[in-house]
């Protein structure tokens, strides 16, 4: 067998392991120590490279003429809550913190909602904090183990200010199909809700 020969075979096995390989999704879970460790360095690294991988995790609108509106939807994967954790810890934390604190446990994912305010006549919708979330897939709701609010906090010259809030629902992550389209409803006490289809695939 000569060297072209052996060449064409190693790619062909290389081609065929690369096809039969399982493929990294959105809810890949239980996560593995080796996706905990590249969601730690993704945490811990660039943060343009960060704040760009993250991005893709979120759809947004634009900024309504009047009254309060939701400005964005993020649907936060396992994968992606521990490199936001990691990104955030202020203290002395390693890799190895983050495999015992993650290795083996309930996986969660979340869908963050922003809203804001906006400019509005009426003085109480700036009170109106009465959104509901829900998370469909097969034409059925998935249950959700909690939700918040918590609200938006901005500075100017005038001091400290609450332009809006932020809604979240968290979820389980072994009630979500990983290979099925997931769509976040977000229902506005004013009527004007807001659909989002995420493709869970394009996701990690």
């Amino acid at each position: 067998m000569n060297t072209t020969t052996i060449l064409r075979s190693c790619f062909s096995v290389l081609l065929a392991a690369i096809s039969l390989a399982p493929p990294v999704s959105a809810l890949d879970y239980p996560l593995s120590s080796e996706a905990i460790r590249e969601a730690y360095f993704l945490g811990s690294g660039d943060p343009e490279k960060r704040v760009l991988f993250f991005d893709k995790y979120a759809k947004h609108y634009p900024i309504a003429k009047s009254g309060p509106y939701v400005a964005s939807i993020r649907f936060e994967t396992p994968y992606y809550m521990i490199a936001e954790r990691v990104s955030q810890a202020f203290t002395n934390y390693h890799t190895p913190d983050a495999e015992q604190e993650y290795l083996g446990k309930p996986g969660l994912c979340r869908v963050r909602v922003e809203i804001y305010y906006g400019v509005s006549d009426i003085p109480t919708a700036h009170y109106q904090t009465n959104y509901d979330i829900q998370l469909k897939q097969h034409d059925k709701e998935i249950p959700i183990k909690r939700t918040w609010t918590e609200g938006m906090v901005s500075g100017n010259d005038f001091g400290p200010t609450m332009p809006g809030v932020y809604v979240t629902a968290e979820y389980n992550a072994n009630d979500i199909d990983s290979e099925a389209p997931a769509t976040v409803e977000v229902l506005a006490p004013d009527g004007n809700n807001v659909n989002e289809t995420f493709d869970l695939d394009s996701l990690r």
